[in-house]
This record gives structure tokens, sequence and C-alpha cells, in this order.
């Protein structure tokens, strides 16, 4: 089996990205949003990646992740990972989680990033801001338990 096709579509200022092989199974991976300036770093790999055999993932990623691990490739190569074990479980008539190594338990704990801009009045880096902070998350649906504040540097 071989990569033909890498595309990369922004869905909502968050980057989708299809690889195609030649037995005609698709592989999908995301990007966390907002990063719609990854679109170009995901297409700059695509020659990279066509003629490779996708279900070879270790192969692949450790292939493209010459060109960096950390911000902005990093993202991008996670994503083509993502992408990688959707087509590998598919060929194989498997879950991804059982070419990972099988299940480990029933439940998965999951947080949710929380941007200064969404809290109502604002949220900065003081007592005073993660205070807004929490109790903006207090009221969000979903029944989230942790939550992840981005730091500025």
């Amino acid at each position: 089996m071989k990569i033909t096709d890498v595309k990369c579509a922004v869905i909502a200022s968050a980057p989708v990205i299809r690889i195609t092989t030649d037995e005609g199974i698709t592989g999908w991976g995301q990007i966390e949003t907002p990063k719609p300036y990854l679109q170009p770093i995901v297409l700059q790999l695509k020659s990279w990646l066509v003629g490779e055999d996708p279900v070879n993932v270790e192969r692949v990623v450790k292939r493209i992740r010459v060109r960096g691990g950390f911000k902005p490739w990093g993202a991008a190569v996670s994503a083509i990972e993502m992408a990688l074990w959707d087509i590998a479980g598919k060929a194989a008539g498997l879950p991804v989680y059982r070419l990972l190594g099988g299940k480990v338990r029933d439940q998965v704990r999951t947080y949710r990033t929380l941007y200064q801009a969404e809290v109502p009045g604002g949220a900065d880096h003081t007592p005073e801001g993660y205070k807004r902070w929490a109790q903006y998350a207090k009221s969000l649906p979903g029944g989230f338990t942790m939550f992840k504040l981005p730091t500025s540097f």
C-alpha cells in the first residue's frame, strides 16, 4: 500500500487532514483549533509522504519528524500520524486502540482549554483573573473536571 495524496482543509479554523492510499483507504487526522496557519506546513510535508507505506507508521513519522517536532511542526506531524494510524486500523480491520496495545480503561478523563477571550469580562494572569476563569469553567456544560489555561511566554 502506498500514499497517493495528502489534503488539508481548514474547518472552523481547525486543519483537518485526509491521506489517501492506492488501495482506496482514507485516513483522517486533525489539529486543534484555532491553528489555520498550519495548513501550509502540512502541505509542505506532502512530498515527503507520497509513495510511502502508510501502515509503517513509525517509519513515516520518523521521516517527517526530522523537519521538527516542536512548534509549529509538531502539531502537523501529530495530525499526520493520527491519519496514518487511521489507515493502519482500517487496513487491519481493527480499531486503532488494539494496534496500540489494547484497551486499558473504560473511561478517559478529558480536559478543555479555556482561552482568555472567551471568559465574560476577560481573564488575565492575576488572582482575580484566575477566579473569573474558574467561575466560567464551572458554568460550562460537558462535565469537565480539568481545564488547561494558556500561558504567555
